[in-house]
């Protein structure tokens, strides 16, 4: 029969438990509004709380592909940026371009002790160092079969033209449709399908794993015999698989006669 627990023994454990053991701090919370974009430049708002004793130097940094590396974050914005952030909670909303890769978001602690004067941004800004991460979010991005994106508009040198750019991911059939003043768009034309690869970069990191990413197609097309000051109404069409996927905009322009 075993012996009962000496009276001195269990005071002991008591003591250590309250006041020995260190306490275990919840982590963080970090969610998204959405995981599916659909647009280039279409945001995304991070949220977060449960930050203890946070630091003005607390920061978020943007990864894709999502599984970079801690320190090849492709951008960064500073918690307090949100009004609320020495509560430790807070949001920030950020517009994200279409890398054709899953994106990440992380959220880290830093110090001022830990600041490295000799790696600063182009605004000379200390870079944050990724030493210590409270918190990430799960995998999301921009989903496949949305068509034209990043569609720009632009005056070449010539006279009565105007030249439509876009991108898509798989370099699709697509058509720039468009008519003068307020008729129909009566005219179509075709466009140029061109596409660079990391071999075409000359340096590193453009040239590298780190620094390479997937730039999809690039759809270009001039159209010409446009008078003064006309109101033009066009849009980019692009076969998707069995889905016509069409982007309409008007714009009024002043061309070279």
């Amino acid at each position: 029969m075993n012996s009962p627990t000496p009276l001195s023994f269990l005071f002991f454990f008591i003591f250590f438990a309250l006041f020995i053991t260190p306490s275990i701090s919840k982590s963080p919370s970090l969610s998204l509004s959405t995981t599916s974009l659909s647009k280039s430049n279409n945001s995304v708002t991070v949220n977060w709380s449960g930050v203890d004793s946070p630091s003005q130097l607390d920061w978020l940094g943007i990864y894709s592909p999502p599984d970079s590396s801690l320190r090849n974050y492709i951008g960064y914005l500073y918690l307090n940026a949100s009004p609320t952030w020495q509560s430790g909670l807070g949001s920030i909303t950020i517009p994200l371009i279409n890398l054709r890769s899953k994106y990440k978001i992380r959220i880290f602690r830093w110090t001022e002790s830990e600041i490295i004067p000799t790696r600063q941004d182009h605004d000379h800004n200390p870079l944050p160092q990724p030493k210590h991460l409270l918190a990430e979010t799960e995998e999301f991005g921009f989903g496949s079969g949305h068509g034209p994106d990043q569609i720009h508009l632009a005056l070449t040198g010539g006279s009565g033209e105007m030249r439509v750019m876009f991108v898509s991911g798989g370099g699709e059939e697509s058509v720039v449709r468009y008519g003068l003043g307020s008729g129909q768009m009566d005219r179509e034309v075709g466009t140029r399908v061109g596409r660079y690869e990391r071999e075409d970069m000359c340096d590193a990191p453009a040239n590298n794993s780190v620094g390479w990413r997937d730039p999809g197609f690039i759809h270009d097309k001039v159209i010409w015999s446009l008078e003064r000051s006309t109101s033009i109404r066009w849009e980019v069409m692009q076969r998707v698989g069995a889905t016509l996927s069409a982007s309409f905009h008007q714009t009024k322009i002043q061309v070279k006669r």
